[in-house]
């Protein structure tokens, strides 16, 4: 296999985070592909810099942000044409597409002759929270740019479900034979059950072993919809005080504060521990001293990681995150329906056996199908693909 020059570029990059763009460099690189990772910085000075784990990282400098996309400054622009002309990039890969970064790459990509792949940020998590105006504009000025000139210039689209991949085609009117489906993964060897951690993290929450925990971990904002959970949970915890919640994260603090009163307003305070952030090393000690995986809302990387570390599952039942319960692993409940997220929290909670099982189940599917090692094989197909299309 010819060794390729692979650009990953993202907007915001924390190797600590451990997102997509950190495992998908990783693993390319020890498959001898040259990796940069293009992303910004507050400097103002451009920075090159080689990772620990070998692929380089290029931050370039910004004017100003704008719901999370950079404007880069000329010095940036500059900075990268240059890189491009000296390194010769076969493949660029936008995390997201439509970002002003692709749109210089599909200006520049005949120039240098090198091929475009990404994903595209979706509307989807209209579904689970309102946007503002500024937001709503500027989905609508990209849903153009998008349909009527990204897509067109880019090689392949990524989609993590063939669901998902619908709604994107519809969206932006992009034929379905421009994605590839390809799922998130995790680190199997960082995220597996651990007994010593179960006992030891139990022991420092106050918890025994004969109480059951749900838990939860992420973003805490209105998408999450943790306060469907909790409203689920509600009931069955005044009924039975092994039941525990356990939320780690952080995120928005007035949506933080009307979950804390509704917790308080039903009685259930001591039964509900907010832990905050840790870095993802140390999530998998808490999920080993964790029974039960939820995301009622917009999830993320962490459901898949969890299912590493053999939890069961229980997630919101949209296009996008079903695959992490296709092995028998979990349950999937209507969007915002308590009643029916409540019955499949009993299953669970009561029936300790089908949780081994379906956490062995979360377990298997990692190891075969969701890990960053055959996901990264996947990418690599796609690439090659990508440099075949004329």
């Amino acid at each position: 296999m010819a060794t390729m020059k692979i650009m990953i570029v993202v907007e915001q990059f924390d190797p600590n985070k451990g997102y997509l763009e950190y495992y998908l460099a990783k693993e390319l690189i020890k498959l001898n592909h040259k990796v940069y990772i293009l992303t910004f910085n507050r400097k103002k000075e451009c920075s090159r810099e080689i990772s620990g784990e070998g692929f380089e990282v290029i931050r370039i400098p910004y004017i100003l942000s704008i719901y999370s996309y950079h404007l880069p400054t000329l010095r940036g622009v500059k900075y990268l044409f240059n890189l491009l002309r000296v390194e010769r990039i076969d493949i660029i890969h936008c995390q997201p597409l439509g970002s002003i970064l692709s749109l210089f790459f599909i200006v520049t990509k005949n120039l240098f002759n090198f091929k475009i792949v990404g994903s595209i940020v979706t509307q989807l998590n209209l579904v689970f929270s309102s946007w503002g105006l500024g937001e709503k504009i500027l989905f609508a000025f990209s849903k153009i740019i998008i349909s009527h000139y990204v897509a067109k210039n880019t090689e392949i689209i990524f989609a993590k479900t063939s669901g998902l991949a619908k709604i994107i085609s519809r969206s932006y009117n992009i034929p379905q034979g421009k994605f590839r489906i390809i799922p998130l993964g995790a680190d199997p060897e960082l995220f597996k059950f651990n007994s010593e951690a179960r006992a030891s993290i139990r022991k420092k929450l106050g918890m025994s072993e004969d109480d059951v925990i749900i838990v939860y971990s992420g973003k805490i904002d209105s998408s999450k919809r943790l306060h469907i959970l909790i409203e689920a949970l509600s009931s069955i915890i005044k009924r039975d005080r092994r039941v525990k919640l356990l939320i780690i994260g952080r995120g928005d603090a007035e949506y933080i504060e009307l979950l804390k009163k509704l917790i308080s307003d039903e009685n259930i305070a001591e039964n509900v521990i907010f832990h905050p952030w840790v870095d993802r090393t140390m999530l998998n000690s808490l999920y080993s001293a964790s029974d039960i995986g939820v995301w009622p809302g917009l999830s993320s990387i962490s459901i898949v990681e969890a299912a590493s570390s053999s939890l069961p599952l229980i997630i919101a039942r949209y296009p996008v995150e079903i695959y992490a319960v296709e092995n028998g692993n979990g349950f999937t409940f209507k969007i915002d329906d308590v009643n029916e997220l409540r019955k499949c929290l009993e299953i669970l909670i009561y029936d300790e056996k089908l949780r081994r099982e379906m956490g062995y189940k979360s377990r298997k599917l990692v190891e075969e199908k969701l890990n960053w090692k055959t996901i990264t094989l996947k990418y690599l197909e796609a690439y090659m693909d990508a440099r075949k299309v004329s």
